[in-house]
C-alpha cells in the first residue's frame, strides 16, 4: 500500500512515517484503496466494519480491535419546513465520532512492526478515543491537551490507563509538544487524527453508512462542525468513492461550521484563498473541539468545498449555547461544538431551496461537557 499528497505527485510506501507532504505539507491519504463494492459489505459485521474489504488495514492473520463503533443512528426530524437528518456519531464508544477514525487509525497502527506506544494531542475527544483504543490493543498512549480542557475529559483520558501530559497555552503548543516526543522514539508513533491517513479513512465510512441509510440517495448537503477539517473532508472522500462505483449521480454540498472566534476556514473561503492563514489567536469558546488557527487539512478541505458548492459558516457562542438548549428540548443531547450546526442552518436560508434534504452530523455527546461532581 502506499501514502500520496492529494495535492502533489508525491507518493511513499504506508508505514508509521511520512505522515505529510514534504513539497506541500499536504497530510497524506492512502492512494491505492480498493473500490467500493456493495457486493462486499457484511451485514452482520459489526458497525463500520462491515466495510472492512474497503478499509485494507487488518489482515486475516490479526484479530480485528473494535467496540463496536460506527453505524450510528440516522434521525428523521424537519428544520423550518425542510427535510433534517441527525447522523448521531456522538452515539460512539467514547461519546464522540473520534472513535470513527481510531478504530481504523489503531488496527492500522497495530500492524506496522515495532509500533508500541501512541501519542496524540487533543482537545478532549480524540486524546479520549486514542486512550480508549489503546487500551483495546494493550498499547500504551500518551496524550498531550491543552491545560485549560474540561476536567471531564481530563479524567476520561487518565481512566483508560493513559499517560496525560497538561501543556500551557492552546491546541497548537499541545501538538507541537506531542510531534516533538514522537520524533526520536523509534518504537512510538504519532497516532495523530489531524495527520494519520487511516483515520481519514475510518472518516470515510460516515458516507457509506448515509449512502445505505437513505437508501442510496444523496442529501443535497452535509453540514458538520470543522476544525482541522478531517470530518468533512473524510464524508466528502466517501461520497466520491461512491461517485466513482456508480452508485450516485451526484456529490453533496459541503458546509464547514466554525466558532467565530477560530474561523480560518470561514476567511479563506469568503476571500476565495486556496489555503487558510494562521489565526493568532488565543481565546475560550464553548466549541472547544473546533478551537484550531491553524487547520491541517485547509487545502484539500477548500478545495472540496469549491468545488462542491458550498460553503463556510461561523457561528458566537451565545448562539451556541441556545442552539445546544434547543436540541435538548427535542431529546438531542450534545456537546457544545455539536450545537453549532443548529446555529448555522439559522443563517442559511438564503442559500437552501424548500425542498432540500439536509444531513446534520452531530460529533460529540452532551455527557462529554458536563462538570465533574
Amino acid at each position: 500500500m502506499i501514502f500520496t499528497c492529494p495535492t502533489s505527485n508525491f507518493y511513499a510506501p504506508a508505514g508509521r512515517r511520512p505522515l505529510r507532504c514534504p513539497t506541500t505539507n499536504e497530510p497524506l491519504e492512502f492512494g491505492d484503496l480498493p473500490p467500493f463494492d456493495p457486493a462486499s459489505i457484511e451485514p452482520a459485521a459489526a458497525g463500520l466494519w462491515r466495510y472492512r474489504a474497503m478499509l485494507p488495514v487488518v489482515g486475516e492473520e490479526r484479530s480485528l480491535i473494535s467496540l463496536g463503533e460506527g453505524w450510528t443512528p440516522l434521525i428523521a426530524d424537519t428544520w423550518r419546513g425542510r427535510p433534517l437528518f441527525w447522523k448521531m456519531d456522538a452515539f460512539m464508544p467514547t461519546g464522540s465520532f473520534m472513535d470513527r477514525g481510531v478504530s481504523v487509525m489503531i488496527n492500522w497502527l497495530a500492524g506496522l512492526p515495532d509500533v508500541e506506544r501512541l501519542v496524540e494531542d487533543s482537545s478532549g475527544n480524540a486524546g479520549a478515543s486514542l486512550a480508549c483504543y489503546a487500551a483495546r490493543a494493550r498499547m500504551e498512549a500518551c496524550i498531550f491537551v491543552p491545560d485549560n480542557i474540561p476536567e471531564l475529559q481530563k479524567s476520561q483520558i487518565s481512566l483508560y490507563g493513559a499517560d496525560l501530559v497538561e501543556v500551557p497555552g492552546g491546541r497548537g503548543q499541545a501538538a507541537a509538544a506531542a510531534y516533538n516526543a514522537t520524533r526520536y522514539e523509534p518504537d512510538t508513533a504519532y497516532a495523530s487524527h489531524s495527520w494519520q491517513p487511516a483515520w481519514l479513512l475510518g472518516q470515510m465510512t460516515c458516507a457509506w453508512e448515509l449512502w445505505e441509510q437513505m437508501g442510496g440517495e444523496t442529501p443535497d448537503w452535509v453540514i458538520a462542525p470543522t476544525g482541522h477539517g478531517g470530518t468533512l473532508l473524510g464524508i466528502w472522500r466517501g461520497y466520491q468513492h461512491l461517485y466513482s462505483a456508480g452508485l450516485i449521480d451526484r456529490l453533496p454540498r459541503l458546509v464547514a461550521v466554525q466558532s467565530e472566534l477560530y474561523a480560518p476556514f470561514y476567511e479563506a473561503f469568503h476571500n476565495g484563498w486556496d489555503r487558510c492563514r494562521p489565526q493568532s489567536v488565543y481565546a475560550r469558546t464553548v466549541a472547544d473541539s473546533i478551537a484550531i488557527s491553524d487547520p491541517v487539512r485547509d487545502a484539500t478541505l477548500l478545495a472540496a468545498l469549491f468545488r462542491s458548492r458550498g460553503t463556510v459558516v461561523k457561528v458566537k457562542d451565545d448562539a451556541t449555547i441556545a442552539a445546544r438548549t434547543r436540541l435538548a428540548e427535542r431529546g438531542i443531547f450534545v456537546e457544545p461544538t455539536s450545537a453549532t450546526v443548529l446555529a448555522a442552518l439559522d443563517q442559511m436560508d438564503s442559500i437552501l431551496a424548500p425542498g432540500d434534504t439536509i444531513v446534520a452530523v452531530l460529533l460529540g455527546h452532551g455527557f462529554r461537557s458536563l462538570p465533574v461532581e
